[in-house]
């Protein structure tokens, strides 16, 4: 059995939004309002994702905070393709394929917006390739239509063998109601497009909306993580109830043997104020011999 660990254990952990909006599209602030409430809240990366509008952020880069020009393509009704860190807009297709191509061509990172909101159908997206994540928390769709959380679409997708990571992100438009309460955290060396994005597209990062995971290590054929005081660990491969679950008051760390069967595990964290946290999935190879 292999088991194929997303994280590296980098020095550096940066906390970055994937997914805003400012009033260049249907965002009630500014870019740069935009850009000083997630930087003075210690957010080290930002994405401004107008709708079909190439947000040009690079003037917001600095060495302690990143700006990633980006842009939210509409693809048809409410089907939308984030694309992050690209270098122009990214005209609207009719076909999702096409779009993700095209995000990918310009170098930027695909990921599937509001599944839930857009009613994106499971077999539609297993035709697809080359996106990297799909959005298991949208903010503002749980405050329009209270279903931002994708958690049983995203895990659908691993069971059926696709290998993509989750995202959780604000899609603010009205801050700061909407600002700050879904984000990603990801492991890197440096505060750079470059390593930010590498690091996106491998997995190395986790998603959360308060508690933080602080080290991932495979030992053997058990997996082990570290956290940010925790009342409820649970390592989860698939099936609605969680494989193991840890409880307790100030729970910092919790460990699991995957099982003959279990095609990934990842593990969920919730703190005493309600907030959770999400790892990537660490896919098990079963037939995998040195």
């Amino acid at each position: 059995m292999k088991i194929r660990n997303p994280y590296r254990n980098l020095p550096q952990w940066y906390r970055g939004n994937t997914h805003t909006h400012s009033n260049l599209s249907d965002g009630e602030w500014p870019p740069e309002q935009v850009v000083a409430y997630y930087r003075d809240r210690g957010y080290a990366f930002l994405a401004v994702t107008d709708h079909d509008v190439f947000t040009d952020l690079s003037q917001f880069t600095t060495p302690a905070f990143l700006a990633l020009s980006s842009d939210e393509v509409t693809v048809c009704g409410r089907d939308h393709i984030v694309g992050l860190d690209l270098k122009g807009l990214v005209e609207p297709f009719t076909d999702h394929q096409q779009t993700i191509d095209a995000i990918n061509d310009q170098g930027g990172l695909a990921i599937l917006a509001h599944p839930n909101w857009s009613a994106f159908g499971l077999e539609r997206c297993l035709g697809l390739h080359r996106y990297a994540a799909v959005e298991i928390l949208n903010v503002v769709c749980s405050y329009l239509e209270y279903n931002g959380f994708a958690l049983q679409y995203w895990d659908q997708l691993l069971r059926s063998g696709v290998r993509v990571w989750g995202v959780a992100a604000d899609d603010a438009h009205r801050i700061p109601y909407q600002g700050g309460k879904a984000w990603v955290v990801v492991n890197a060396d440096q505060l750079t497009p470059e390593d930010v994005l590498a690091n996106l597209k491998a997995g190395n990062f986790y998603s959360s909306t308060g508690p933080h995971f602080q080290k991932f290590e495979v030992v053997g054929d058990t997996i082990k993580v570290w956290c940010s005081p925790a009342i409820e660990i649970r390592f989860m491969t698939g099936d609605p109830n969680p494989a193991s679950r840890v409880r307790g008051d100030a729970l910092m760390q919790a460990e699991y043997t995957p099982r003959p069967g279990d095609p990934y595990v990842r593990i969920e964290v919730v703190d005493a104020q309600m907030g959770s946290a999400w790892s990537q999935p660490f896919f098990i190879d079963p037939d995998w011999r040195p």
